[in-house]
């Protein structure tokens, strides 16, 4: 186990878990930025359930890696025994930053290519066994395209993040008691979780189909218009959604193409059997043809950003140069 130290340089944030840092941590004679979420040792079982899955969900780049062979544990002298875990640092933000900074609206192409992402991370996680739960814009972290890789008309990758409330597939997690059941946070939460307390991966798909909808018509996204009510009351909307509603719920709705309208319908179907997998999804033209189309975009500013450098290098001008001494038009 590598011994490492580290210093918190910035406050980012704070939830149930505890709080978390953005850091710099050093290791012989290496520095790195990392972002460490911290808890008190009897307050940490959510960090150390995290830890665990992000140990069994490695592997995937549309998931954040967290460096679990690291050991942090520390000891400050005003709040005693902490826990911490170590995760790859989010120059970008979250998600839900991403979409304030551009004015709550992005265009199909762009929302595709995100919603693309967010699938494979699914993905990989209904594959492994488990069940997100807390799908939502704020748990998704924006990652600069990585050095050395072509940037395009996209700039940004997204990692799917906080499994503080992941669960085993086929695990009852039913909150006895409760009159509704919801596990993660109720705006993106499934008929089923809120009536029953059912979570399972067709719950993280609606979820996504929240977060598509928000993308792309705004903040609040399926329940845009009910920001301002109170829990209780926006429980009683999703536990009485009705598939033939979209279009009542949203008058935007119907501005969207035949694609994105037909894509959310798939997630956001209360028959849960007839809510299309993660897998399904990667193959829905929403996602198909809006790639194809970033492929186009792409190659024609590649074949533009090579154009207008070769028209700028010194054998260019020479070679101008010379066909005007030449008499050569």
């Amino acid at each position: 186990m590598a011994v490492l130290k580290w210093l918190r340089s910035k406050f980012l944030g704070a939830g149930t878990y505890g709080s978390v840092y953005r850091a710099e941590c050093v290791s012989y004679n290496s520095t790195r930025i990392v972002a460490v979420k911290s808890s008190l040792q009897k307050n940490s079982w959510s960090l150390k359930w995290e830890r665990a899955v992000l140990d069994e969900l490695k592997g995937c780049k549309e998931i954040v890696h967290c460096f679990t062979d690291e050991d942090f544990s520390s000891i400050e002298s005003d709040k005693g025994y902490m826990y911490n875990i170590v995760l790859e640092y989010a120059n970008g933000g979250t998600l839900g930053q991403l979409m304030e900074s551009r004015g709550g609206l992005m265009p199909e192409y762009e929302a595709s290519w995100y919603s693309c992402m967010l699938l494979k991370g699914l993905s990989h996680v209904h594959d492994k066994g488990f069940v997100h739960c807390d799908m939502k814009p704020d748990n998704v972290l924006v990652f600069d395209v990585p050095f050395g890789e072509y940037k395009g008309v996209m700039k940004y990758n997204l990692k799917l993040a906080d499994f503080g409330l992941a669960k085993l597939s086929g695990e009852i997690t039913c909150g006895a008691g409760h009159e509704y059941k919801n596990r993660g946070s109720l705006l993106y939460s499934s008929p089923e979780s809120v009536v029953f307390g059912v979570h399972e991966a067709p719950m993280d798909i609606w979820s996504l189909g929240c977060m598509v909808l928000e993308m792309l018509l705004g903040e609040g996204g399926l329940w845009n218009r009910f920001l301002d009510v109170d829990e209780q009351c926006l429980a009683e909307l999703i536990a009485n959604y009705e598939d033939n509603r979209l279009s009542l719920l949203l008058p935007k709705f119907e501005c969207l193409s035949v694609n994105a309208k037909d894509f959310v319908r798939r997630c956001l179907t209360t028959t849960v059997q007839n809510r299309w997998t993660a897998e399904e999804l990667l193959k829905h033209p929403f996602i198909t043809h809006n790639q194809n189309l970033l492929k186009k975009l792409e190659a024609e500013l590649a074949y533009e950003t090579m154009m207008k450098y070769q028209s700028n290098t010194p054998i260019s001008f020479f070679l101008r140069s010379s066909h005007i001494s030449m008499g050569v038009c």
